[in-house]
C-alpha cells in the first residue's frame, strides 16, 4: 500500500499534539488530498483536523521543554510525533521507549512506537507495538486502519480482513474504513463484496470521489474495462478535476491505445497538480503512452518538454536515459542522464540501480559495488536491495559481507533468494554446518525455487559434504545431475563427486521375526449330565 509509512507519521504527528492534558482523545482526521501517484488503498492514517504549530517552532519549544524536565510525559509525546513528521524516526523510538519505561503505556504511545518501529524496518516490533495499541483502544480506526495495512503489507490477508471488518463495525459513518475493507476484499479477489464497501463508502461521503475511483480500479484488476471506465467517468462527474480520476481515466485510454484521448486526459490531470514534480510525472507517463505506441518522434519531443520545463526533477532524466538505452541505443548518453538523476547528493534509487547494472553489464564491478552500497544507505529497508548488494559482494569476493547483507533481507523478509545467497556466502566461508541448515530448509519449504534454481542442489551437496553428511550429498548430486547437459565438464565434475561419495549403503538387515509361543492348550469342556 503505497504512501502508508506517509499517512501514518501524518497521523502520528497529529495524534501527538491534539491530545488535550486534562481528557486524551482521538479525533476524526481530514483525509490527504490524493495525487497520481496515490495507490489504491485507504490511507491507514490521516492528516490532522487542527493544523499542528510548524515543527521548527514546535521542536525547539519541545527540546527545551523536556531539557527541564525530562520526565515530562506530555512533552515527550508531542516531540515523538514532530520528530516522525520530521523524518527523525530513531529520535522518535527513543522518545516513545523512554514514555513507555516511565509508565505511559497507552494507545497513543504504542501507537508512536509502532510507527517509529515501521519507518526504521523493524516489521516484528512494529507488529507488537500496534496489537498492543489496538488491544489497549480496539475501535479506533487509526489503529485499525494502520494495523490491517501493516497485515497486508506482511501476507496476513485473515488478520487484515478481520480488522478491517472490526473497523467498519465500530466506525459506520467513517468513510475510510469502508475504502480500506473493500481494498482487503479486493486483494483477496472478492471484487463483488469489495464494491459494496466502496459504495458504502460513497454513500457517507457523496462529494468525495475517491470510493468511486477505488470500485473503478476493482473493474481495471478484473479487465472489466468498459465498466472501470463507466466508474471514472462518474467520479469525473463528482469531481472533474479529481487526480486519482483523471490519472485512471487516461490510463484506461492509453490501454485502448485511444492515444488523442489519452492525452488531452493527462493534459487535464497537469492542470491541477501543483508540485513541479507531479507535473513531471505526469508528463513522463505521456512519453510512456507514446513509446507504447512506438510513436519514437512524439515520445522524444515529449521528453525534451519535460526536461526544458522540469531540469532539476530527477525522474524526467531517468526515463530520458531509458530512452537513451531502449530506443536510440545510445549506452553513453543514456548513463550520462542517470548520473544527472544522480543528483548533488547521489540519492535517487532508480538512477543508482540503473548505474548499478550497466556497470555489471560492463564487468565494473567495482563500480557496480559502490552503487549498489550507496542504494543500500538510501533504501535500508528495501529487501531486495540487500539481496542485490549481497550477489555484487559476492561477485567481488567480499564473502562475509554478503552474508550479512543477504542475513539483513532475509529478516526483512523471509524470501528463499535470500536464504540460498546467505548458503552460498556460508559455502565460500566454509560456515558448512549453516550452509547445509539453509539449503535444507529451502528444500523443505521452497520446492519451486528449487525447480527453478537447480543449482541451489549442487550446493546443498557441497555443504553437506562439507559436514561429512554423505547420504545428503549423494541425494542432493543425483537430482542435481537431472538438470545438467551430458557431457559437459560440470556433467563429469558431478560424476566424480558421487563416485567419490561411493554407494548407497546397504540397508540394515530386519531382525528375524521372534516365533510366536504356542497356543495354550483349551480346557477340556464339562460333559453334560
Amino acid at each position: 500500500m503505497k504512501n502508508a509509512a506517509r499517512y501514518a507519521v501524518a497521523a502520528a504527528l497529529a495524534l501527538s499534539v491534539t491530545f488535550a492534558a486534562s481528557e486524551r482523545v482521538w479525533g476524526s482526521p481530514k483525509k490527504p488530498e490524493p495525487t497520481p501517484a496515490a495507490s489504491s488503498a485507504a490511507s491507514p492514517a490521516a492528516l490532522p483536523t487542527a493544523t499542528p504549530e510548524p515543527a521548527n517552532v514546535a521542536i525547539p519549544r519541545l527540546e527545551a521543554k523536556i531539557e527541564a524536565n525530562p520526565s515530562d510525559k506530555e512533552a515527550l509525546q508531542d516531540l515523538a510525533g514532530y520528530y516522525l513528521g520530521d523524518g527523525k524516526a530513531d529520535r522518535a523510538l527513543a522518545l516513545t521507549q523512554r514514555l513507555l519505561s516511565l509508565g505511559a503505556k497507552t494507545a497513543q504511545v504504542y501507537y508512536l512506537d509502532g510507527i517509529a518501529n515501521q519507518l526504521l524496518g523493524r516489521a516484528k516490533d512494529e507488529t507488537a507495538d500496534l496489537e498492543q495499541a489496538t488491544a489497549l483502544d480496539p475501535t479506533n480506526p487509526q489503529i485499525l486502519l494502520t494495523l490491517t495495512d501493516l497485515y497486508l503489507k506482511s501476507n496476513r490477508g485473515a488478520d487484515a480482513e478481520r480488522i478491517a471488518k472490526r473497523a467498519t463495525t465500530f466506525n459506520p459513518t467513517d468513510e475510510r474504513v469502508f475504502e480500506n475493507y473493500g481494498l482487503v476484499l479486493g486483494q483477496e479477489g472478492k471484487f463483488d463484496e469489495a464494491r459494496a464497501q466502496f459504495e458504502q463508502a460513497a454513500k457517507l461521503d457523496p462529494k468525495n470521489a475517491m470510493p468511486v475511483v477505488l470500485e473503478a480500479r476493482s473493474y481495471v484488476s478484473q479487465r472489466a474495462l468498459a465498466l472501470a471506465s463507466q466508474d471514472f467517468d462518474r467520479a469525473l462527474a463528482i469531481d472533474p478535476k479529481s487526480p486519482d480520476a483523471l490519472l485512471g481515466k487516461a490510463s484506461l485510454l492509453a490501454a485502448n491505445h485511444d492515444v488523442k484521448n489519452s492525452i488531452a486526459t493527462f493534459e487535464q490531470l497537469l492542470a491541477v497538480e501543483p508540485a513541479d514534480e507531479a507535473k513531471a510525472a505526469v508528463i513522463i507517463q505521456e512519453y510512456e503512452v507514446y513509446r507504447d505506441e512506438k510513436m519514437n518522434d512524439e515520445a522524444l519531443a515529449t521528453l525534451k518538454r519535460a526536461e526544458a520545463a522540469y531540469p532539476n526533477v530527477a525522474p524526467v532524466h531517468v526515463a530520458y536515459g531509458d530512452y537513451d538505452f531502449q530506443i536510440a541505443k545510445d549506452q553513453t548518453a543514456g548513463e550520462a542522464e542517470w548520473k544527472t538523476a544522480l543528483g548533488p547528493n547521489r540519492d535517487n534509487p532508480e538512477a543508482l540501480g540503473r548505474l548499478g547494472e550497466f556497470s555489471l553489464s560492463q564487468n565494473k564491478r567495482s563500480d557496480a559495488l559502490g552503487y549498489f552500497k550507496r542504494l543500500a544507505e538510501v533504501a535500508p529497508n528495501n529487501p531486495g536491495v540487500l539481496v542485490k548488494l549481497g550477489q555484487v559482494l559476492s561477485l567481488n569476493n567480499q564473502f562475509s559481507d554478503a552474508r550479512t547483507a543477504f542475513l539483513q533481507s532475509f529478516s526483512l523478509e523471509h524470501t528463499p533468494v535470500a536464504l540460498a545467497g546467505l548458503g552460498a556466502a556460508d559455502l565460500e566461508l566454509k560456515n558448512y554446518k549453516e550452509c547445509k541448515q539453509v539449503f535444507s530448509a529451502i528444500d523443505r519449504n521452497a520446492p519451486e525455487y528449487i525447480k527453478q534454481n537447480p543449482q541451489t542442489l549442487y550446493f546443498y551437496a557441497k555443504c553437506a559434504v562439507g559436514v561429512g553428511d554423505k547420504d545428503t550429498a549423494r541425494s542432493a548430486y543425483t537430482r542435481f545431475k537431472a538438470f545438467v547437459k551430458p557431457g559437459t565438464q560440470l556433467n563429469s565434475e558431478v560424476d566424480q563427486a558421487l563416485k567419490n561419495l561411493g554407494n548407497s549403503p546397504a540397508p540394515k538387515p530386519k531382525p528375524a521375526a521372534k516365533p510366536k509361543p504356542a497356543a495354550k492348550p483349551k480346557p477340556a469342556a464339562t460333559p453334560k449330565h
